[in-house]
């Protein structure tokens, strides 16, 4: 169990990335559709903003040139590399009901802070005539926001959209709120509903029938898969064949309302990353008045919070909105630890060693091997910082954490590894003391020579922080009776 400490001492150097690639499958099943994912990809060093502008009266302003911009990254003047305007020149005047329906059944936690975070850049950017419902699932409908034009409160209740007790009844939610919509538009209003969770619902078939209503009634839906806490605690490696296979034929189902509907489906390890840019690309398609501006980074590892971005702006009167930022973060590194805290079988190849992640203070302190016979303990200690951790409105810290071991021999094969998560919890009063978090474990090996080579992960936030460390486990000495 993790437990509390005082934090002393430098933290390790030289991290070193221990993370393996995870080929992310299709989705498989009976009478499956295509399905368009839509991964999101940039170079490692290409910065890019999507934002809209407004004039004096807040009226978008959709045909301004690249020479109307500049901008600064630190105080430093960079030229733009690309620069696309807005889709719809003199932007939409068509009404929209769009609404959010969020799994908030307990089986996902994972991307909640960059949900709440995009969801802000994302309200800012919608039309004034668009009427907007924050609702969320469990076995049943929940509303937390009814439809408003108050940008705000759909907000401050898309904030508050936590986790409730109950099963996942994706379908049965779905067609209530289609049919709350559809009693409430007009005819020629458009009808949106962007619906978050793993998919997982004993009852996937009536994904079919769940798609027909909303197309009859003239609703399209977007789905984003997110993780569930069952494959974070638990995993596919870790599952029977049927169940995963079961679980493949929900996740199918799930995917296929945005297909059969129209709308798009984001899934994979990139929309799990990047929620800012997955909400950007919705908005975009439902709005079409997000300018696109890119520019190279000299300093690509640089931390997001020391990446100071100015965008500067000619017209007289004119305002930047809604700023959606895609910062490089070596996301395709990112990608395979993750993947490995879904599957074990991931841990089978490492990355090139230059990939290195220092983003959580943490140090790794290895014990004094213990045991006898032919395997040997080698028990090891995780030193946190709680500073950098994600904290909640009160100030308390209320996360969660992925750990990845692994022992490798010196020709670099694979001896034993160990992937769990656990959740740190800790109030204002611990941070204010200077507490961090311990967390112990061991792995057991033959006598020998070994790399440890272990990864830490807040899963909110996606930072992580990678280390490497030769270690040496001799026999145990016998005890004489």
């Amino acid at each position: 169990m993790p437990q509390l400490f005082f934090m002393s001492g430098r933290f390790l150097g030289n991290l070193l990335l221990c993370l393996v690639c995870l080929s992310c499958g299709s989705l498989r099943g009976q009478n499956a559709v295509d399905v368009r994912e839509d991964p999101i990809r940039v170079k490692v060093d290409l910065v890019t903003l999507r934002f809209t502008v407004k004039d004096s009266g807040g009226e978008f302003l959709n045909r301004l040139s690249a020479n109307d911009f500049t901008v600064r990254e630190n105080d430093q003047l960079k030229e733009i590399a690309f620069f696309e305007p807005p889709r719809e020149p003199m932007g939409g005047t068509r009404p929209l009901w769009l609404a959010f329906l969020l799994d908030v059944s307990g089986s996902t936690f994972a991307t909640r802070a960059e949900e709440i975070l995009a969801a802000q850049s994302f309200f800012e950017n919608i039309h004034h005539f668009t009427k907007v419902g924050i609702f969320g699932f469990t076995d049943e409908l929940l509303t937390f926001q009814d439809f408003t034009p108050d940008r705000e409160r759909a907000l401050r209740a898309f904030g508050a959209a936590r986790e409730h007790l109950g099963r996942t009844a994706i379908y049965d939610s779905l067609n209530r709120l289609i049919r709350i919509v559809s009693d409430r538009a007009d005819p020629e209003d458009q009808r949106v509903i962007i619906l978050v969770s793993d998919g997982i619902d004993r009852a996937h078939e009536r994904a079919v029938a769940s798609a027909a209503l909303a197309r009859e009634s003239g609703a399209v839906v977007y789905t984003i898969w997110v993780p569930s806490a069952s494959q974070l605690y638990i995993g596919p490696a870790q599952s029977a064949d049927h169940r995963a296979s079961e679980r493949a034929l929900k996740e199918q189902a799930f995917a296929s309302l945005s297909a059969r509907t129209g709308g798009r489906h984001y899934g994979g390890f990139e929309a799990i990353l990047d929620f800012d840019n997955v909400l950007a690309e919705i908005n975009d398609e439902l709005f079409g008045n997000l300018y696109s501006i890119g520019y190279y980074t000299d300093r690509p590892h640089l931390a997001r919070e020391e990446r100071r971005i100015a965008l500067g702006l000619r017209p007289a009167g004119a305002s930047i909105h809604g700023l959606f930022e895609k910062i490089p973060d070596r996301v395709e590194a990112k990608r395979r630890y993750i993947a490995a805290l879904f599957d074990n079988e991931a841990l089978s190849e490492f990355p090139e060693q230059d990939e290195v992640f220092r983003e959580i203070p943490a140090e790794v302190d290895v014990l004094r091997p213990r045991g006898s016979g032919e395997e040997t303990s080698l028990p090891f200690r995780l030193k946190i910082g709680s500073f950098s951790l994600a904290r909640d409105e009160r100030g308390d810290i209320r996360t969660q954490l992925g750990v990845i071991g692994v022992l490798t021999d010196l020709d670099g094969n694979e001896v034993v590894r160990l992937r769990e998560v656990f959740r740190a919890r800790m109030d204002a009063r611990d941070l204010r003391d200077g507490r961090g978090i311990i967390y112990n474990n061991r792995l057991f090996a033959p006598p020998g020579n070994y790399l440890f080579k272990l990864a830490l992960l807040e899963i909110p936030t996606w930072r992580m922080t990678v280390m490497e460390r030769p270690v040496r486990i001799v026999p145990a000495t016998p005890r004489w009776p």
